[in-house]
């Protein structure tokens, strides 16, 4: 049994929009190109771990997982990313990520001092 990915054209605009907010953010806070790109890079990393976290999970997959959607947290609670999972017929399956959301940017309007500090990640 194989795993197959797909990404959703809303979750690459969602990675993106991350991606722009992280590097502004950081930018603005800590004025440096290099710790800013880092971060962005993190992010990334972050995203591809839950590709190989995800891959793991579903070797052995059982038939309610393909009910419905999901959500799987990354970076401690704060992404969230959503995917659905759909068999093929020769008993392969795909995982498509559906879109990715960043909790602290999506509450900035409630709380507009939360600002971000640089990405700290364990590589």
């Amino acid at each position: 049994m194989a795993v197959h990915f797909q990404q959703t054209s809303e979750f690459l605009k969602s990675c993106l929009t991350i991606e722009n907010h992280l590097f502004d953010s950081i930018m603005q806070i800590e004025n440096n190109i290099d710790i800013a790109l880092d971060s962005v890079d993190k992010f990334a990393k972050a995203v591809d771990r839950l590709v190989d976290t995800l891959e793991q999970m579903y070797q052995t997959i059982n038939l309610s997982d393909t009910i419905g959607e999901k959500s799987f947290p990354i970076r401690e609670g704060r992404y969230r990313v959503f995917y659905k999972i759909s068999f093929q017929s020769d008993n392969d399956f795909n995982i498509t990520l559906l879109d990715i959301d960043d909790n602290k940017q999506s509450n900035l309007d409630k709380f507009p001092t939360h600002r971000m500090i640089s990405f700290e990640d364990e590589d």
